[in-house]
């Protein structure tokens, strides 16, 4: 078993044209490069989703030891709640099957996830009930790199949660639970010094389109963010600072303008611990595509925004023991996809 602990880092800015023979995340995979070393970093934890702590108590773990692989999740569930979790590793042909987190009481339906050798977890989705008057995951599904879904399982409620990562590989899953799973994280371990979790908003890049990036150049500070905004997000500039010098990014996205801008700015102790947002249909220039409608910053001391219009398919990504480094999406008119670079300092 592996203790995580994570603290801060920082970056630089760049923006580069996409090329549309190249993969979109190859792409975003040159970016992340050029700024970091290849040096493997310890875990992040990113989430929960659900009831946050029930106590000490409740809080259960589960975390992959080396060399082992998942070869199986077993899913106690009902209609409308993940009643408990169990986990069964596969090393040198020796399989080990973990207690089982939650499950005070059973559900109507146990299923199993069987993942081939060479299959590892990629992103999670589920939603959040409440049982009881206590909040708990009430569907989930798990994404593979084999481009398969297994699930959902369970029944799905409006308030959803959908995390995919990317250049890091899960190691574990953490939450709360009592008669049911209460609460669910995930353990990753970055490839390199920082990894990219999401993107949220349009994936598939065409022309006009740019593949942005920030990120935090170390010791330095995110100062400030700028958010041009009206029915949609239009565009995000990020200032730093490093000692008393100030640094302004590029303008990302804003190919035109919204109604309002406004500026976020950050205490020198204050960092990023959470954004939540939505993804809606853009109106008027580039019609009908998937872009961020809403975004919101969540810090160690407080929450700014939302900024936009609060509609469409919500997003949240929350982390803990873990460091913002960064955001890189897609732009064009406006923000059309976002998502985070984390670090782990151990």
């Amino acid at each position: 078993m592996m203790l995580l602990k994570f603290n801060l880092a920082i970056f630089d800015i760049e923006i580069k044209p996409l090329n549309l023979q190249q993969p979109y995340s190859d792409q975003l995979k040159k970016l992340t490069d050029s700024k970091v070393n290849s040096k493997v970093a310890e875990f992040i934890r990113i989430g929960t989703w659900g009831r946050q702590s029930g106590g000490p108590q409740n809080n259960w773990s589960f975390e992959l030891e080396p060399d082992h692989r998942i070869q199986k999740i077993t899913v106690d569930h009902g209609d409308d709640v993940i009643y408990s979790l169990m986990f069964t590793c596969e090393h040198e042909g020796v399989l080990h099957t973990s207690s089982k987190a939650g499950g005070s009481a059973g559900g109507q339906t146990v299923s199993e996830v069987m993942l081939d050798s060479d299959e590892e977890i990629v992103g999670i989705k589920g939603s959040i009930g409440t049982q009881d008057g206590f909040a708990t995951i009430s569907s989930l599904s798990f994404e593979t790199n084999k481009k398969r879904t297994h699930g959902p399982f369970g029944g799905a409620s409006t308030s959803v949660f959908s995390v995919p990562w990317d250049n890091g590989s899960l190691v574990g899953f953490y939450g709360s639970a009592g008669h049911y799973i209460d609460g669910i994280g995930v353990h990753v371990k970055p490839h390199e010094k920082i990894m990219r979790v999401g993107t949220w908003g349009k994936s598939d890049p065409r022309s006009r389109r740019s593949v942005w990036s920030f990120q935090l150049e170390t010791n330095h500070h995110l100062k400030k963010i700028t958010i041009d905004h009206g029915d949609l997000i239009y565009s995000l500039m990020f200032s730093t600072q490093y000692r008393r010098l100030t640094n302004t990014s590029n303008r990302f996205g804003g190919w035109n303008g919204g109604d309002r801008v406004s500026e976020v700015t950050f205490d020198q102790n204050e960092e990023i611990i959470a954004i939540n947002g939505t993804v809606a249909l853009s109106r008027g220039d580039g019609d009908g595509q998937a872009v961020i409608a809403s975004i919101s910053f969540v810090t160690n001391k407080k929450s700014y925004g939302p900024f936009g219009n609060v509609r469409g398919r919500p997003f949240t990504l929350p982390w803990d023991d873990g460091s913002f480094a960064g955001f890189y999406g897609l732009c064009g008119w406006y923000i059309d996809s976002i998502g985070v670079y984390l670090k782990s300092t151990k």
